[in-house]
């Protein structure tokens, strides 16, 4: 049960389950976490298995609590992917598009650069440290065997994926704003000089200003990521809660 559990951790957390760790490696980590977490918690008492259906069940519930744990934490990087994509899209490289190997899809380079970003402010505050940390709590509030998937479980996921938006909003705004100004004082040139090709010129000015504002805007993304990440860090304990006997 231990070992569903963090094989869940394992298939979407940031950092441990990225693609770029060699699976033997992360199957190690899956059974040295088990190995720990079997030795720390003790004798616990299992619910009794009656038939096959009962313990694939319980089997899927564990991997599901493991998967939760790692999707709620790589919300974080999404958003800054998700605000990367639209600012792409606004300042214009909306073409330029590199591979992401996580999900194997074409993704804005943009987006793609806060997405690395992400990965390493989440390193820098001990992000990994929060998703190994929560992996051990879930066993003190859903032992084993006793996880209760309901309602609210689901009505708590719907609400954290409606927060990614929420952070990728206020990451892009700093950029997003300063291209809408940028689009305001080209159409007002356009008016006062109707002979200038305001489509051309205003082309690479949109790409400069954008990548300028990005590149100001960087502690700003750093502050929004940390706070988020501290948010969604708590909010998942009650989320263990819903899970768990309570």
């Amino acid at each position: 049960m231990i070992m569903l559990r963090s094989s869940g951790l394992f298939l979407l957390a940031p950092i441990l389950g990225h693609k770029s760790i060699p699976l033997l490696v992360r199957v190690g980590m899956i059974v040295l976490f088990a190995i720990i977490l079997v030795t720390a918690m003790g004798n616990v008492a299992l619910p009794e298995i009656n038939s096959l259906f009962q313990l694939v069940g319980i089997a899927f519930k564990e991997l599901l609590v493991g998967l939760i744990i790692g999707f709620v934490f790589m919300l974080i990087l999404l958003a800054a992917q998700a605000a990367g994509s639209v600012v792409g899209y606004q300042i214009g490289l909306y073409l330029a598009n590199v591979l992401d190997p996580n999900t194997h899809s074409q993704v804005s380079v943009i987006g793609q650069f806060w997405f690395l970003v992400a990965m390493l402010i989440f390193l820098t505050i001990n992000g990994h440290h929060m998703i190994i940390s929560a992996y051990s709590d879930s066993f003190e509030l859903i032992p084993p065997g006793y996880v209760a998937m309901n309602g609210a479980v689901g009505e708590m996921m719907i609400k954290y994926t409606a927060y990614l938006f929420v952070i990728a909003l206020k990451i892009a705004s700093p950029v997003m704003i300063t291209l809408f100004l940028t689009d305001v004082a080209l159409g007002v040139v356009a008016k006062m000089m109707p002979t200038m090709n305001v489509f051309f010129v205003g082309f690479p000015i949109k790409i400069g200003v954008g990548l300028m504002v990005l590149a100001m805007s960087l502690p700003i993304v750093a502050y929004v990521l940390e706070k988020a990440i501290h948010h969604l860090d708590k909010e998942l304990h009650l989320m263990f809660l819903a899970m768990g006997k309570a």
